[in-house]
């Protein structure tokens, strides 16, 4: 009877044993872990050794404002003056016609060789170049004044002068001067036949360079004599009862303009060079050649934002 006893007290513990085990391995904290701590650790060891649970970071590629820019330009060049290194080129050391872009050499060639306070007659023969600025047989002026009005309205009479002056009255090529100026700067594909940029025939410029030449130009202006090229920046200026009207029309929508220059001849189509600040000291030389004669003021200003929202990124 013991023994029967026994067996039924051994057969309710283990009756109760099971019971036991099966609440407790069914039981809702069996499955929280007790051990916070040691689950973070787990979780962030299985991230790492896992490649599956890894969190990718998306790379999206950087696309240069530059990237899809339309141009009329045959060759553009766009430099960074603030950084010293360019940012965009466009067949920038392509040797095309120049046009009107020569009288910046045509200036610094005159103020750098004729007396500052020379008296220059205007001669029939410089009358006669093609445009009419206003100027008329006879009239004098004075380098600096001469210098501003042949800029800001690109008057081929001006330029004449200045080389017909100095041929005549100092026995020297005013010419021969401003190509031997840009191989001093290192202008390697500039070269000049005359001083105005007109186009000597059907198949002769007057002037040749490259678009990064010119670029180098108005640098080594800005370093040696800024004040060469300042009547640039005003839309147009009174000198003894004439107005000169500026032919840059590009100044009316870029609030930085510093200075700048266009060019037009048959040859050459629309040529046009700035220097602009982007207004936060950082100035941009920016040079189009072989445009169209709206398209070069629209492609300034596009190359210009452009070079500004790359430098920014």
């Amino acid at each position: 009877m013991k023994w029967q006893n026994s067996i039924q007290y051994f057969l309710i513990v283990i009756f109760f044993g099971f019971l036991g085990w099966v609440f407790f391995y069914f039981h809702p904290l069996q499955n929280r872990n007790l051990f916070p701590g040691r689950q973070k650790l787990t979780a962030l060891e299985f991230e790492v050794k896992n490649p599956f649970t890894q969190k990718q970071e998306a790379q999206i590629p950087k696309i240069s404002p530059f990237e899809n820019i339309r141009l009329e330009a045959k060759a553009a060049y766009v430099f960074d003056a603030s950084n010293n290194q360019s940012v965009f080129e466009l067949n920038s050391e392509m040797q095309l016609p120049l046009a009107s872009l020569t009288k910046i050499m045509t200036a610094l060639i005159a103020k750098e060789n004729l007396p500052p306070y020379l008296l220059i007659t205007i001669s029939k023969e410089a009358v006669l170049q093609e445009g009419d600025a206003g100027f008329k047989v006879g009239e004098q002026w004075i380098i600096s004044e001469l210098i501003d009005a042949m800029l800001i309205s690109s008057s081929n009479d001006a330029a004449f002068a200045f080389a017909e002056e100095f041929d005549n009255n100092f026995n020297g090529d005013f010419v021969s001067l401003m190509s031997r100026k840009a191989k001093e700067i290192g202008l390697t594909q500039t070269y000049f036949l005359n001083a105005t940029g007109l186009d000597l025939s059907k198949n002769t410029s007057g002037a040749y360079g490259s678009a990064k030449d010119i670029a180098k130009l108005l640098l080594y202006i800005a370093k040696k004599d800024s004040s060469l090229m300042e009547a640039t920046r005003l839309e147009s200026i009174n000198l003894h009862g004439w107005e000169f009207q500026n032919t840059n029309r590009v100044i009316e929508d870029l609030p930085g303009f510093i200075a700048g220059k266009t060019g037009f001849s048959d040859l050459a189509g629309s040529n046009l060079a700035v220097v602009v600040d982007n207004g936060f000291n950082r100035p941009f030389v920016i040079v189009v050649l072989g445009s169209t004669i709206d398209g070069r003021f629209n492609d300034i200003k596009n190359l210009f934002n452009a070079a500004v929202a790359e430098t920014e990124n």
